[in-house]
């Protein structure tokens, strides 16, 4: 909501000015909720299937980064942690209900870990407030690449590899099962293409 899908608002409005979009910004399980309630026309989320009456098709694969901020360490910090070094390490994370939080207990879980092994120090709402966190910790978070470009660029930041793990997630366009309108295959088509670079 933050970093993928605002230039493509904006292409997509200008093209098509007569179409009012309102985009909401929530986490994954509430959009699935404003689908059945038929609040919302498509939803987009992290790609960690869970109703049986709702459609769900890729359209973009993402890179969750573990990251620390390079600004606020008073020890260095290893370009490389083991799965023992992990568990010891303060993190923090996505909330309850998040897809980002579902897509990272996944790739946990087929390592054999579970998130209640983890030093959590705290769950947050949104990606900016963990960065924000991060500045003033010594705590890891794990973010969405697409989010850290800049502070990448800017060395504010710096990506830890974590033996064995790689968290890669799918968005998702999510709808009710049937239920889209032109409108929004439309839409669909439009995210894909603009992704696609064509």
């Amino acid at each position: 909501a933050q970093y993928v899908l605002p230039p493509i608002l904006a292409r997509f409005t200008e093209k098509y000015p007569q179409i009012e979009v309102s985009l909401i910004d929530t986490n994954s399980r509430n959009v699935e909720q404003a689908l059945h309630e038929h609040a919302i026309d498509l939803g987009m989320i992290e790609g960690v299937f869970r109703a049986p009456t709702l459609k769900y098709e890729p359209f973009l694969c993402d890179e969750l980064v573990p990251v620390v901020s390079c600004m606020n360490t008073d020890s260095e910090i290893p370009d490389e942690l083991t799965l023992d070094e992990l568990r010891a390490m303060p993190l923090v994370l996505r909330e309850r209900g998040s897809g980002t939080l579902d897509a990272i207990e996944m790739v946990l879980a087929e390592q054999g870990l579970k998130l209640s092994s983890l030093n959590v120090r705290m769950h947050l709402g949104s990606t900016e407030g963990i960065k924000s966190f991060l500045r003033c910790s010594n705590c890891m978070g794990i973010v969405s690449i697409c989010a850290l470009e800049r502070e990448l660029k800017e060395g504010d930041f710096q990506v830890i590899d974590i033996e064995g793990l790689q968290f890669k997630r799918h968005f998702c366009f999510v709808s009710a099962q049937g239920q889209e309108s032109d409108t929004v295959l439309n839409f669909m088509r439009f995210v894909r293409h603009f992704l696609s670079g064509k």
